[in-house]
């Protein structure tokens, strides 16, 4: 990461990267959803389902992407693990999830969506590399969120009625994002899924992870059903744990 970008990320909890995916890889994996995951639209123009990787090569190459990786490593630690994926599809009208997560409590309880940086080092629990495989211009909607809220003190004050945007306050942004780059956001961030009102489909691949000790999922990944997958990968989709794991990027060690 870039001193800018790692500013930029400490201060408002997420992070576009542009052009992460080429044209080809956009592509490709567009046609790979078509080809593997087709169908209709629900009332809510909304469609949703996990497991993204095991759609096909270019999937599961989304695990390590080469572009991604090192911000993986950066934010998470050496020891990264991927904890689970989905994808977004969304239709002009599609609604999803109000204003969600928040450092530490979950519902007042401990949660892993937290945030930390001490001496010059970034770490944080469950976070998403968003893969965008459409545009979200100004308005469009799509990713939303509340900047630097997974620093926040006074989360449980968010009226309701913004969370659920029925009212827009200065402090709620829509992340505007071009073809091919990837939203980077730590869950202790707030954030949700505003409604759609662009004439083209919204398609979003949600890749989620995890320091190497601690999981948000109940279940974890089987590399048996990735027989493609390479040696990195697989250590990268181990169960959580801490002993002698392996660094997910071996030649780094």
């Amino acid at each position: 990461m870039t001193p800018e970008e790692r500013f930029t990320f400490d201060l408002e909890g997420y992070l576009v990267v542009k052009g992460v995916l080429d044209r080809d890889e956009v592509d490709t994996l567009n046609a790979l959803a078509d080809d593997v995951w087709p169908g209709d639209y629900a009332e809510s123009g909304l469609r949703r389902t996990s497991r993204v990787s095991m759609w096909g090569p270019a999937a599961l190459a989304l695990v390590d992407h080469p572009r991604a990786l090192p911000y993986m490593v950066e934010l998470l630690g050496p020891k990264v693990r991927v904890d689970h994926d989905y994808c977004i599809f969304m239709h002009k009208g599609g609604k999803a999830g109000r204003l969600h997560g928040g450092p530490t409590m979950q519902g007042g309880v401990p949660g892993d969506h937290w945030y930390k940086c001490h001496d010059g080092t970034i770490r944080n629990g469950l976070t998403v590399f968003t893969y965008c495989l459409s545009d979200a211009g100004p308005g469009d909607g799509g990713f939303g969120c509340i900047p630097g809220s997974h620093k926040s003190n006074y989360i449980a004050s968010i009226p309701d009625e913004v969370r659920t945007y029925g009212r827009h306050p200065h402090y709620v942004r829509q992340v505007e994002v071009e073809v091919g780059d990837v939203i980077i956001f730590t869950e202790a961030l707030i954030h949700g899924t505003m409604e759609w009102t662009a004439e083209h489909e919204r398609r979003s691949l949600l890749y989620k992870y995890s320091p190497g000790h601690s999981s948000w999922s109940e279940t974890y990944y089987n590399a048996a059903e990735y027989p493609d997958a390479t040696e990195q990968q697989c250590r990268m989709m181990a169960p959580p744990s801490v002993g002698n794991r392996p660094d997910t990027v071996e030649a780094s060690a």
